[in-house]
């Protein structure tokens, strides 16, 4: 009777092994399919490290029942093991040699004035920017506050700066180089936008974009549905509210793969040697507009960071939605998420960048 309960766990356990494994890969090669032909899967990256978690544990619990099982969950990490490098790559750490430059780029939220508790008189988001010096540095939802004496300091560092609003989003370039040329990127959108700049370093003429791309604009309850989902699937009322959240996903990844589409034909376009394209892609990792903008870029973080990263930080929604990207002539160093801060709700991301 012990054998036969024992084989019937066992055989469980291989069937659900197998169904984590197979949920895994296809939340992997979602991000091949474009969010506009097939919207009901687009969000499917989202769910991509809850499915690795789960076939993580189940090797785990093969070394103590039976090893030789653990090839199941190795043969599918294997399958994916692209997606897993992006969602959580590990790198050894390199100096960045002299003559590097550091990009910084940080959805500010206002400088965090939206949160009572920080008092405007000592920004600690404007510290932060100061205390960085960083060489280049890309703001999302930056709204210009010149009564700010921190503000005042900010731009005071920088020589060169370009302010402005696109589709009411407000974008923020301060760099120690020559600004060349602004211009900017307007997408389908009421809310959300990009820049484009020219800026001079050395002989070169590098082509940085700073990008706000669509958000899924959830509110409590979309959050609420979402952690419900993921917490328990099995919970009454869940399928009302998981339709109405996917639809309210599927809308928006559509929209961003539209937006990243622009982007990616800009870039190949532009016939610069070096690009740098960086800034909130409001997508995780494993997703269209991710894979899209890899396409001829590389991503900094998975070249040189290490772990996932996750940068934003509310609402129990942990994902690396802000990116550094750049062309084959950077070389990165040390790309960070700075969780050291959280004023705002996204963690702000940096690199050294060295030419080739």
């Amino acid at each position: 009777m012990a054998i036969k309960i024992r084989k019937l766990l066992i055989g469980g356990l291989l069937t659900l092994n197998a169904l984590m494994v197979i949920a895994m890969n296809l939340c992997a090669y979602s991000s091949w399919l474009h969010p506009q032909k097939y919207p009901e899967i687009s969000y499917f990256g989202l769910m991509f490290p809850a499915f690795l978690a789960g076939t993580l544990f189940f090797m785990l619990i093969w070394i103590f029942i039976r090893k030789i099982y653990m090839l199941i969950s190795v043969a599918g990490m294997l399958l994916c093991a692209g997606s897993i490098r992006t969602f959580c790559p590990i790198n050894f750490p390199e100096d960045a040699p002299e003559g590097s430059i550091k990009i910084l780029s940080y959805n500010v939220l206002h400088f965090g004035d939206r949160a009572q508790d920080i008092p405007m008189e000592e920004n600690p988001i404007c510290k932060y920017i100061i205390n960085s010096n960083a060489d280049i540095v890309c703001l999302q939802e930056a709204p210009d506050k010149s009564k700010n004496e921190q503000i005042k300091e900010l731009f005071s560092m920088y020589p060169y700066t370009s302010h402005e609003t696109v589709n009411n989003t407000i974008l923020l370039c301060l760099s120690k180089y020559p600004i060349l040329k602004t211009e900017p990127i307007h997408f389908q959108s009421s809310t959300n936008g990009s820049m484009k700049y020219d800026i001079l370093i050395g002989k070169d003429t590098v082509m940085v974009l700073n990008n706000h791309l669509e958000s899924y604009k959830l509110n409590d309850e979309d959050k609420k549905s979402y952690k419900d989902m993921i917490k328990d699937p099995e919970k009454k009322n869940i399928k009302s509210g998981y339709k109405k959240l996917s639809e309210k996903l599927a809308v928006a990844d559509s929209l961003r793969s539209l937006q990243a589409d622009t982007l990616q034909d800009i870039i190949e376009k532009c016939g610069r040697k070096y690009i740098i394209a960086c800034g909130d892609f409001n997508d995780a990792s494993i997703s269209y507009v991710h894979r899209t903008m890899t396409r001829n870029l590389k991503d900094a973080y998975t070249m040189s960071g290490n772990g996932p990263g996750l940068s934003y930080n509310r609402s129990g929604m942990y994902f690396r939605i802000d990116n550094i990207f750049i062309s084959d002539s950077w070389k990165p160093y040390g790309a960070t998420v700075d969780r050291s801060i959280k004023e705002s709700d996204h963690y702000p991301i940096y690199c050294y960048l060295h030419k080739r």
